[in-house]
Protein backbone atom coordinates (compact mmCIF):
# COMPACT_ATOMS: atom_id res chain seq x y z
CA UNK A 1 0.00 0.00 0.00
CA UNK A 2 1.13 3.56 -0.77
CA UNK A 3 2.02 5.08 2.59
CA UNK A 4 0.49 8.41 1.56
CA UNK A 5 -2.89 6.84 0.91
CA UNK A 6 -5.22 6.43 3.91
CA UNK A 7 -6.62 3.01 4.63
CA UNK A 8 -10.29 2.63 3.76
CA UNK A 9 -12.39 1.88 6.84
CA UNK A 10 -15.45 -0.17 7.64
CA UNK A 11 -17.03 0.46 11.04
CA UNK A 12 -18.78 -2.16 13.15
CA UNK A 13 -21.12 -0.33 15.53
CA UNK A 14 -23.33 2.73 15.26
CA UNK A 15 -23.70 3.92 18.85
CA UNK A 16 -22.80 7.11 20.67
CA UNK A 17 -19.01 6.70 20.46
CA UNK A 18 -19.19 6.28 16.68
CA UNK A 19 -21.53 9.25 16.31
CA UNK A 20 -19.59 11.61 18.58
CA UNK A 21 -16.04 10.26 18.26
CA UNK A 22 -15.10 7.98 15.40
CA UNK A 23 -16.99 9.54 12.49
CA UNK A 24 -16.11 13.14 13.47
CA UNK A 25 -12.46 12.07 13.82
CA UNK A 26 -12.40 10.40 10.43
CA UNK A 27 -14.15 13.38 8.85
CA UNK A 28 -11.55 15.71 10.36
CA UNK A 29 -8.70 13.55 9.07
CA UNK A 30 -10.31 12.93 5.67
CA UNK A 31 -10.22 9.22 6.31
CA UNK A 32 -12.29 7.31 3.73
CA UNK A 33 -15.04 5.49 5.62
CA UNK A 34 -16.66 3.14 3.13
CA UNK A 35 -19.06 0.96 5.11
CA UNK A 36 -20.86 0.55 8.42
CA UNK A 37 -22.99 -2.08 10.10
CA UNK A 38 -24.76 -2.45 13.42
CA UNK A 39 -27.01 -4.88 15.25
CA UNK A 40 -29.94 -3.14 13.58
CA UNK A 41 -29.77 -1.87 10.02
CA UNK A 42 -32.02 1.05 10.94
CA UNK A 43 -29.48 2.46 13.40
CA UNK A 44 -26.62 2.20 10.92
CA UNK A 45 -28.72 3.69 8.13
CA UNK A 46 -29.70 6.66 10.28
CA UNK A 47 -26.06 7.35 11.15
CA UNK A 48 -24.98 7.03 7.52
CA UNK A 49 -27.61 9.58 6.56
CA UNK A 50 -26.49 11.90 9.37
CA UNK A 51 -22.94 11.89 7.95
CA UNK A 52 -23.86 11.73 4.26
CA UNK A 53 -22.09 15.04 3.54
CA UNK A 54 -18.80 13.90 5.10
CA UNK A 55 -19.02 10.35 3.74
CA UNK A 56 -21.09 10.28 0.55
CA UNK A 57 -21.87 6.79 -0.60
CA UNK A 58 -21.30 5.23 2.83
CA UNK A 59 -22.66 1.70 2.48
CA UNK A 60 -24.76 0.02 5.16
CA UNK A 61 -24.20 -3.73 5.49
CA UNK A 62 -26.48 -6.25 7.16
CA UNK A 63 -23.75 -8.19 8.98
CA UNK A 64 -20.12 -8.01 10.06
CA UNK A 65 -19.26 -10.76 7.58
CA UNK A 66 -20.81 -8.79 4.74
CA UNK A 67 -18.83 -5.71 5.80
CA UNK A 68 -15.59 -7.69 6.14
CA UNK A 69 -16.07 -9.16 2.66
CA UNK A 70 -16.53 -5.70 1.12
CA UNK A 71 -13.50 -5.28 -1.20
CA UNK A 72 -13.51 -1.53 -0.56
CA UNK A 73 -12.89 -2.06 3.18
CA UNK A 74 -9.21 -2.44 4.11
CA UNK A 75 -9.34 -1.88 7.88
CA UNK A 76 -12.17 -2.68 10.29
CA UNK A 77 -12.92 -0.37 13.20
CA UNK A 78 -14.78 -2.25 15.95
CA UNK A 79 -16.74 0.14 18.15
CA UNK A 80 -19.23 -2.19 19.82
CA UNK A 81 -19.69 -2.86 23.53
CA UNK A 82 -17.00 -5.10 25.09
CA UNK A 83 -19.41 -7.96 25.72
CA UNK A 84 -19.32 -10.58 22.96
CA UNK A 85 -16.06 -9.36 21.43
CA UNK A 86 -14.52 -12.84 21.24
CA UNK A 87 -17.33 -14.16 19.05
CA UNK A 88 -17.35 -10.99 16.94
CA UNK A 89 -13.61 -11.06 16.31
CA UNK A 90 -13.76 -14.77 15.52
CA UNK A 91 -16.19 -13.91 12.72
CA UNK A 92 -13.77 -11.34 11.32
CA UNK A 93 -10.43 -13.17 11.59
CA UNK A 94 -10.92 -15.34 8.46
CA UNK A 95 -11.01 -12.18 6.31
CA UNK A 96 -7.46 -11.26 7.33
CA UNK A 97 -8.07 -7.53 7.63
CA UNK A 98 -6.44 -5.46 10.40
CA UNK A 99 -8.71 -4.56 13.30
CA UNK A 100 -8.78 -1.34 15.33
CA UNK A 101 -10.82 -2.19 18.42
CA UNK A 102 -12.42 0.08 21.01
CA UNK A 103 -11.05 -0.43 24.51
CA UNK A 104 -11.26 -2.62 26.48
CA UNK A 105 -11.04 -5.44 23.99
CA UNK A 106 -12.87 -7.53 26.61
CA UNK A 107 -13.80 -7.18 30.27
CA UNK A 108 -12.18 -10.54 31.03
CA UNK A 109 -8.40 -10.85 30.81
CA UNK A 110 -8.80 -14.54 29.95
CA UNK A 111 -11.05 -13.64 27.01
CA UNK A 112 -8.64 -10.92 25.90
CA UNK A 113 -5.72 -13.38 25.98
CA UNK A 114 -7.76 -15.81 23.89
CA UNK A 115 -8.44 -13.10 21.31
CA UNK A 116 -4.72 -12.32 21.16
CA UNK A 117 -3.80 -15.97 20.71
CA UNK A 118 -6.36 -16.59 17.96
CA UNK A 119 -5.50 -13.35 16.14
CA UNK A 120 -1.81 -14.30 16.20
CA UNK A 121 -2.63 -17.74 14.83
CA UNK A 122 -4.67 -16.10 12.06
CA UNK A 123 -1.95 -13.56 11.28
CA UNK A 124 -4.30 -10.62 11.90
CA UNK A 125 -2.91 -7.40 13.33
CA UNK A 126 -5.00 -5.81 16.10
CA UNK A 127 -4.56 -2.39 17.67
CA UNK A 128 -6.69 -1.09 20.53
CA UNK A 129 -8.13 2.41 20.56
CA UNK A 130 -6.32 3.70 23.67
CA UNK A 131 -6.93 7.18 22.32
CA UNK A 132 -6.08 9.20 25.46
CA UNK A 133 -2.42 8.75 24.47
CA UNK A 134 -3.09 10.98 21.47
CA UNK A 135 -5.04 13.72 23.24
CA UNK A 136 -2.93 16.73 22.19
CA UNK A 137 -1.81 17.94 25.65
CA UNK A 138 -1.08 14.40 26.80
CA UNK A 139 0.89 13.71 23.65
CA UNK A 140 3.03 16.75 24.43
CA UNK A 141 3.62 15.44 27.96
CA UNK A 142 4.64 12.04 26.58
CA UNK A 143 6.97 13.63 24.05
CA UNK A 144 8.86 15.44 26.83
CA UNK A 145 9.16 12.27 28.89
CA UNK A 146 10.21 10.06 25.97
CA UNK A 147 12.81 12.65 24.93
CA UNK A 148 14.34 12.53 28.41
CA UNK A 149 13.42 16.12 29.28
CA UNK A 150 12.36 15.11 32.81
CA UNK A 151 15.26 12.72 33.38
CA UNK A 152 14.69 9.71 35.62
CA UNK A 153 11.12 9.74 36.90
CA UNK A 154 10.54 9.70 40.64
CA UNK A 155 6.80 10.35 40.94
CA UNK A 156 3.63 10.48 38.90
CA UNK A 157 0.06 11.18 39.97
CA UNK A 158 -3.31 11.52 38.27
CA UNK A 159 -6.36 13.20 39.82
CA UNK A 160 -9.65 12.99 37.93
CA UNK A 161 -13.10 14.39 38.76
CA UNK A 162 -16.14 13.60 36.61
CA UNK A 163 -19.75 12.42 36.93
CA UNK A 164 -21.16 9.17 35.57
CA UNK A 165 -23.69 8.52 38.32
CA UNK A 166 -26.25 7.16 35.89
CA UNK A 167 -27.95 3.82 35.39
CA UNK A 168 -26.90 2.62 31.95
CA UNK A 169 -25.32 -0.46 30.39
CA UNK A 170 -21.73 0.41 31.26
CA UNK A 171 -22.35 1.51 34.87
CA UNK A 172 -24.17 -1.79 35.46
CA UNK A 173 -20.87 -3.65 35.10
CA UNK A 174 -19.29 -3.98 38.56
CA UNK A 175 -15.79 -3.47 37.18
CA UNK A 176 -16.56 -0.52 34.91
CA UNK A 177 -14.55 2.10 36.81
CA UNK A 178 -11.36 0.01 36.58
CA UNK A 179 -11.82 -1.99 33.37
CA UNK A 180 -13.34 0.69 31.15
CA UNK A 181 -13.28 4.33 32.26
CA UNK A 182 -10.19 4.12 34.45
CA UNK A 183 -8.44 1.98 31.84
CA UNK A 184 -7.60 5.19 29.97
CA UNK A 185 -5.66 6.56 32.93
CA UNK A 186 -3.90 3.33 33.84
CA UNK A 187 -2.83 3.04 30.22
CA UNK A 188 -1.43 6.56 30.14
CA UNK A 189 0.30 5.99 33.49
CA UNK A 190 2.09 2.99 31.95
CA UNK A 191 3.20 5.11 29.01
CA UNK A 192 4.44 7.89 31.28
CA UNK A 193 6.32 5.48 33.53
CA UNK A 194 8.05 3.79 30.61
CA UNK A 195 8.30 0.63 32.69
CA UNK A 196 5.75 -1.93 33.78
CA UNK A 197 4.09 -1.92 37.22
CA UNK A 198 4.63 -5.21 39.02
CA UNK A 199 1.94 -4.88 41.70
CA UNK A 200 -1.06 -2.74 42.54
CA UNK A 201 -3.17 -1.77 45.54
CA UNK A 202 -6.60 -0.17 45.14
CA UNK A 203 -9.63 0.92 47.11
CA UNK A 204 -13.02 1.73 45.64
CA UNK A 205 -16.14 3.35 46.99
CA UNK A 206 -19.89 3.46 46.39
CA UNK A 207 -22.19 6.15 47.76
CA UNK A 208 -25.67 6.12 49.30
CA UNK A 209 -28.49 6.34 46.78
CA UNK A 210 -26.17 6.37 43.75
CA UNK A 211 -27.78 5.36 40.45
CA UNK A 212 -24.72 3.57 39.05
CA UNK A 213 -24.30 -0.08 39.99
CA UNK A 214 -20.49 0.13 40.08
CA UNK A 215 -18.09 2.00 42.38
CA UNK A 216 -17.81 5.70 41.63
CA UNK A 217 -14.50 6.41 43.33
CA UNK A 218 -11.10 4.76 43.38
CA UNK A 219 -7.60 5.28 44.70
CA UNK A 220 -4.81 3.23 43.12
CA UNK A 221 -1.14 2.80 44.02
CA UNK A 222 1.32 1.22 41.59
CA UNK A 223 4.55 -0.55 42.52
CA UNK A 224 7.54 -0.82 40.18
CA UNK A 225 10.92 -2.53 40.28
CA UNK A 226 12.37 0.96 40.74
CA UNK A 227 12.00 3.89 43.16
CA UNK A 228 9.16 5.35 41.05
CA UNK A 229 6.03 6.18 43.09
CA UNK A 230 2.70 6.36 41.24
CA UNK A 231 -0.89 7.00 42.28
CA UNK A 232 -4.21 7.57 40.55
CA UNK A 233 -7.48 8.81 42.05
CA UNK A 234 -10.86 9.15 40.40
CA UNK A 235 -14.09 10.59 41.79
CA UNK A 236 -17.00 10.01 39.41
CA UNK A 237 -19.87 11.72 41.22
CA UNK A 238 -19.23 15.45 41.08
CA UNK A 239 -22.22 17.74 41.56
CA UNK A 240 -21.67 20.11 38.63
CA UNK A 241 -19.80 20.14 35.31
CA UNK A 242 -17.74 23.03 36.66
CA UNK A 243 -16.09 20.51 39.00
CA UNK A 244 -14.91 18.24 36.20
CA UNK A 245 -11.11 18.14 35.91
CA UNK A 246 -8.23 15.89 34.99
CA UNK A 247 -4.65 16.64 36.06
CA UNK A 248 -1.36 14.80 35.70
CA UNK A 249 1.74 15.54 37.78
CA UNK A 250 5.08 14.02 36.76
CA UNK A 251 8.37 14.65 38.56
CA UNK A 252 11.86 13.66 37.44
CA UNK A 253 15.41 14.43 38.49
CA UNK A 254 15.79 17.02 35.70
CA UNK A 255 12.36 18.65 35.45
CA UNK A 256 8.71 18.52 36.48
CA UNK A 257 5.62 18.51 34.28
CA UNK A 258 1.87 18.83 34.55
CA UNK A 259 -0.91 18.28 32.06
CA UNK A 260 -4.65 18.81 31.80
CA UNK A 261 -6.97 18.19 28.87
CA UNK A 262 -6.02 21.60 27.45
CA UNK A 263 -2.42 22.34 28.44
CA UNK A 264 0.94 20.78 29.21
CA UNK A 265 3.58 22.60 31.27
CA UNK A 266 7.27 21.82 31.70
CA UNK A 267 9.10 23.27 34.72
CA UNK A 268 12.91 23.38 34.70
CA UNK A 269 15.50 25.22 36.75
CA UNK A 270 15.63 27.90 34.05
CA UNK A 271 11.88 28.50 33.91
CA UNK A 272 8.52 27.13 32.81
CA UNK A 273 6.89 26.72 29.44
CA UNK A 274 3.21 25.98 28.84
CA UNK A 275 1.80 24.59 25.61
CA UNK A 276 -1.88 24.74 24.71
CA UNK A 277 -2.00 22.60 21.57
CA UNK A 278 -5.01 22.82 19.31
CA UNK A 279 -7.50 20.00 19.36
CA UNK A 280 -9.20 17.83 21.96
CA UNK A 281 -9.12 14.28 23.29
CA UNK A 282 -12.11 13.53 21.07
CA UNK A 283 -11.90 13.61 18.09
CA UNK A 284 -8.12 14.17 17.88
CA UNK A 285 -7.17 11.20 20.07
CA UNK A 286 -9.34 8.87 18.02
CA UNK A 287 -7.76 10.10 14.80
CA UNK A 288 -4.32 9.69 16.37
CA UNK A 289 -4.96 6.04 17.18
CA UNK A 290 -6.02 5.37 13.58
CA UNK A 291 -3.08 7.30 12.13
CA UNK A 292 -0.51 5.52 14.30
CA UNK A 293 -1.98 2.12 13.42
CA UNK A 294 -2.05 2.70 9.68
CA UNK A 295 1.48 4.15 9.73
CA UNK A 296 2.68 0.96 11.42
CA UNK A 297 0.80 -1.16 8.88
CA UNK A 298 2.44 0.78 6.05
CA UNK A 299 5.87 0.26 7.60
CA UNK A 300 5.23 -3.38 8.59
CA UNK A 301 6.04 -2.53 12.22
CA UNK A 302 4.17 -2.97 15.49
CA UNK A 303 2.09 0.02 16.60
CA UNK A 304 2.59 1.24 20.15
CA UNK A 305 -1.05 0.38 20.91
CA UNK A 306 -1.03 -3.15 19.56
CA UNK A 307 -3.01 -5.84 21.34
CA UNK A 308 -0.04 -7.16 23.31
CA UNK A 309 0.47 -3.71 24.83
CA UNK A 310 -3.23 -3.37 25.61
CA UNK A 311 -3.19 -6.71 27.43
CA UNK A 312 -0.67 -5.29 29.88
CA UNK A 313 -2.96 -2.34 30.64
CA UNK A 314 -5.93 -4.67 31.04
CA UNK A 315 -3.91 -6.97 33.32
CA UNK A 316 -3.05 -3.98 35.51
CA UNK A 317 -6.69 -2.87 35.66
CA UNK A 318 -7.84 -6.40 36.43
CA UNK A 319 -5.37 -6.68 39.31
CA UNK A 320 -6.52 -3.29 40.64
CA UNK A 321 -10.13 -4.50 40.62
CA UNK A 322 -9.16 -7.68 42.48
CA UNK A 323 -7.30 -5.56 45.04
CA UNK A 324 -10.26 -3.23 45.53
CA UNK A 325 -12.49 -6.25 46.15
CA UNK A 326 -9.96 -7.42 48.74
CA UNK A 327 -9.83 -4.20 50.77
CA UNK A 328 -6.71 -2.87 49.08
CA UNK A 329 -4.45 -5.91 49.43
CA UNK A 330 -1.44 -5.71 47.15
CA UNK A 331 -1.83 -7.88 44.04
CA UNK A 332 0.78 -8.88 41.49
CA UNK A 333 0.01 -7.87 37.92
CA UNK A 334 -0.76 -11.15 36.10
CA UNK A 335 1.12 -12.27 32.99
CA UNK A 336 -0.47 -11.89 29.56
CA UNK A 337 -0.29 -13.74 26.27
CA UNK A 338 2.88 -12.99 24.31
CA UNK A 339 3.23 -14.23 20.75
CA UNK A 340 6.23 -16.51 20.35
CA UNK A 341 9.18 -14.54 19.03
CA UNK A 342 7.80 -11.14 20.03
Amino acid sequence: MNDTKPWRVGIVGAGRIVRTGHLPAYAQGRVPVRAICSQTRTTATHLAQQFRTEFPGLRVHDSVRELAADPDVELIDIATRPGGRLDLIRELLPYGKPLLVQKPIAYSLDEANTIAREAADAGVQIAVNQNLRWAPAHRRLLSWIRAGELGNLAHLAHVHHFNEDIDTWFTRHPGYLFLDHGLHYLDLARQIAGTEPVAVSARAGCFPRQAAQCPLSYSIMLAFDSPLVASLTLHNQTRAPQAWSSSWYVNGDKADATATYATATLHTASGSVTHAPSGEWVPDGVLGAYTAFTAALDDATLPEHDLADHLRTLALASAALVSANDQGAWKDVPPTYVKSGR
